[in-house]
């Protein structure tokens, strides 16, 4: 009989715990981390890695993506699953599949594509549809064969659409009996493993628009009734809240502060980011976690700090859609209605008079900053190719806006684009961040933006740039905060650190082989009724673990699908859902 399923020799281990790494082996045993030690018996093993030369590290915990959907065709949630990925958070910002009824079926996924972009038939083509109530949803997402861990909130906006009704939720508060109800919906949602509730509060400066251009329900609610979901995990004495209540243009801290008054509980607040335009956001955030800490508040800050950018036409970029002059235009019909705006004379005056290099800070950063990449053949434009709008302007004696409109109307919106200035790569103030000890690494926003951006490849990017390349942090620093902080942050058992009785999630990679694309997105035709979207794979990882089965060797995902619901009431609620797939298996 073998004593181990898998033994990992001779590995650099960084356990994630922030102590010096060491040369090791771990066994492996029905998915969990059975023993850590020097040279562990090879024969007792089924499974033998080598891991000479190599880093053992603790899977990456996703804490921010929007996979609802696409797990549902890809196991793995890449890009997140090709980077070392071993657990997704989901329904972030408020937005989920559940609680639905089926007259609003097709309403919530034009919601989710219109606010993540998450192309619609996919989702009509794949989701099944198969409940109703959150409880039925998670039994769903227990079933669904998974190459990632999975933890699900509450989505507020679903609650809220379900209990009030789509219009009413927009436009009212809840009677004291709808509040009662969703009350009710969130403890039986907890009871069946959601890790807390999630939200946007950023009135009517969210770029998560309805179809029809109006804010969300969470976006208006009455505090009030936000806040008495807080109460509702006091009582519960569990759980964790995510709240998007914090942009450039918009600041709703005291939001998020009072929650983690009300509730006793962690509040991710998002999100921090680094623009140079504006040196003071970051710093007001850091200052304000700070300051709720020496309240006594346990608050955590989502961090969108990596190297990443936008590739795009102008009929599938939507980060700008909240800015004047492009709301118009993202919502023009299709590309040859954006063709026609972009060559109508009154709506170019429009933009001109409207158009404010500020404001498009947190909209991919100005005009003048995109690079044309493909000018599909036009003897215009084709010249132009790798220069900056702005540059292009100055040649021609033109403007920004101008220019852009003009490639878009003579591309017939098929002219392509890249954004260099969205974020700050500002080393010095990336750094300091990423090692304030209330910065959760990511914002990933995987399964979101998927036709222009990827974000996947956060943990990949940050050990190359900050630990490889500038030397600013240590590997030890770096796993500890892309698995042992999240873990925390969202209360998941004995994950996050590579500790015997913690479960196998790990991976393996060359420290100096470890990379990704730098200069462009890969695009690729794996959506369901094959449609494409921009991705980023790995280099130099050797495989992963997720409880104990590899679910990535050889710089691609095998078939194996051992990853599980979690929930975030320790050891009971794990052993309650793992109760429920050896029922589903028998």
């Amino acid at each position: 009989m073998r004593k181990w399923d898998t033994l990992i020799t001779n590995g650099t281990i960084i356990d994630g715990s922030g102590d010096p790494r060491y040369t090791g082996d771990i066994a492996i045993k029905d998915g969990v981390i059975a023993k850590i030690g020097a040279g562990l018996d090879k024969a007792g093993a089924e499974e033998v890695v080598d891991a000479s030369g190599l880093i053992v590290a603790p899977g990456n915990i996703d804490a921010h993506t929007h996979y609802d959907a696409q797990i549902n065709w890809d196991p793995y949630c890449t890009n997140s699953g090709w980077h070392g990925g071993t657990t997704v958070a989901v329904c972030n910002c408020g937005f989920g599949f559940a609680p639905c009824r089926e007259s609003d079926r097709d309403r919530y996924m034009q919601m989710m594509e219109n606010t993540e972009q998450v192309p619609l038939e996919a989702m009509r083509t794949a989701l099944p549809w198969t409940w109703e109530t959150f409880p039925e949803w998670m039994e769903h997402m227990k079933q669904l064969p998974k190459g990632v861990n999975v933890a699900a909130y509450m989505p507020i906006n679903a609650l809220m659409i379900y209990v009030m009704g789509y219009e009413a939720a927009k436009t009212r508060r809840a009677t004291p009996e709808e509040l009662r109800q969703m009350g009710d919906m969130l403890n039986e949602a907890m009871d069946h493993g959601a890790i807390g509730f999630a939200f946007s509060y950023l009135n009517e400066q969210n770029t998560h628009k309805d179809i029809d251009g109006s804010a969300m329900p969470t976006d208006n609610m009455c505090l009030d009734d936000l806040y008495y979901f807080a109460d509702v995990l006091r009582e519960r004495g569990e759980g964790i809240i995510q709240a998007l209540v914090d942009i450039p243009k918009i600041v709703n801290r005291e939001v998020a502060e009072e929650l983690a008054r009300r509730s006793g509980r962690p509040v991710i607040q998002n999100i921090i980011s680094i623009f140079d335009a504006l040196p003071e956001y970051h710093q007001g955030v850091l200052k304000w976690l700070d300051e709720c800490e020496a309240k006594g508040l346990e608050v955590y800050s989502q961090a969108l700090a990596y190297r990443m950018w936008n590739e795009f036409d102008a009929q599938d970029f939507t980060a700008w859609s909240h800015i004047p002059p492009f709301h118009e235009f993202t919502h023009a019909p299709g590309k040859a209605g954006k063709t026609a705006l972009a060559r109508d004379p009154d709506y170019r005056a429009r933009a001109r008079a409207d158009y404010s290099k500020e404001r498009m800070v947190d909209g991919g950063g100005p005009v003048e900053t995109f690079m044309l990449t493909n000018a599909v053949g036009s003897d215009k434009w084709t010249r132009f190719e790798g220069k900056m709008l702005g540059a292009i302007a100055e040649e021609l004696g033109s403007t920004g806006i101008d220019v852009f409109m003009d490639i878009v109307g003579d591309t017939d919106c098929n002219g392509e684009f890249r954004t260099t200035e969205a974020m700050s790569r500002d080393p010095a103030k990336i750094t300091a961040i990423m090692r304030h000890p209330r910065v959760i690494p990511g914002t990933s926003d995987g399964g979101a933006h998927i036709k222009f951006t990827v974000g996947g490849h956060y943990p990949t990017d940050h050990i190359m740039w900050l630990v490889r390349e500038l030397g600013t942090m240590t590997l030890e620093e770096m796993h500890f905060k892309q698995a042992a902080v999240p873990a925390k942050a969202l209360g998941l058992d004995k994950r996050g650190m590579l500790k015997e009785g913690y479960a196998a999630d790990l991976y393996i990679y060359d420290f100096e082989k470890l990379g990704y694309d730098q200069q462009s997105y890969e695009k690729i035709y794996d959506l369901p009724g094959g449609d494409w979207r921009r991705t980023l794979r790995s280099e130099g990882i050797l495989l992963s673990m997720v409880n104990g089965g590899v679910t990535f060797r050889d710089n691609d995902t095998t078939t194996a699908t051992p990853g599980k619901l979690v929930g975030n009431q320790g050891p009971d609620m794990d052993q309650s859902l793992a109760a429920s797939y050896m029922m589903a298996a028998e």
